[in-house]
C-alpha cells in the first residue's frame, strides 16, 4: 500500500476556497481506481492548515492520480492559494497487526 500525507496552510483570506478545491479533489480522487482512501482536515492549532492523508492500493494507481489533469490543476491552484510551498510525502506501508 502507498500512503501519501501532506498539507498546504491557506494565505490569508484564502481559506474558504482552499477548503472547497480540497473537498472537491477529495470527492473525485475517492472514485479513482486503486484509492484505498483519501481525506482532508483541518489542523485544530493552525486552522488554515490543511491535512491530506492518502491510501493508494499500489504505485501504479498512485502515479495513473498524478496523471489527471484535475490533479495536476489542483496542484497549482493549492500553490496559488498557500502560504508558502505544500508539502507532500509518500510513503510504501503494509499493515500491522497488533498482537
Amino acid at each position: 500500500m502507498i500512503i501519501v500525507t501532506g498539507h498546504a496552510i491557506a494565505r490569508e483570506g484564502a481559506d474558504e476556497a482552499m477548503q472547497k478545491l480540497a473537498v472537491e479533489h477529495v470527492l473525485r480522487s475517492r472514485a479513482e481506481p486503486g484509492c484505498v482512501s483519501h481525506e482532508v482536515c483541518r489542523d485544530v492549532q493552525q486552522p488554515q492548515r490543511f491535512v491530506f492523508v492518502e491510501r493508494w492500493r499500489d504505485m501504479a494507481a498512485l502515479q495513473a492520480h498524478f496523471q489527471v489533469e484535475a490533479s495536476r490543476q489542483f496542484a497549482k491552484s493549492m500553490a496559488q492559494l498557500s502560504d508558502g510551498r505544500p508539502e507532500m510525502a509518500i510513503y510504501q506501508a503494509e499493515a500491522v497487526k497488533l498482537a
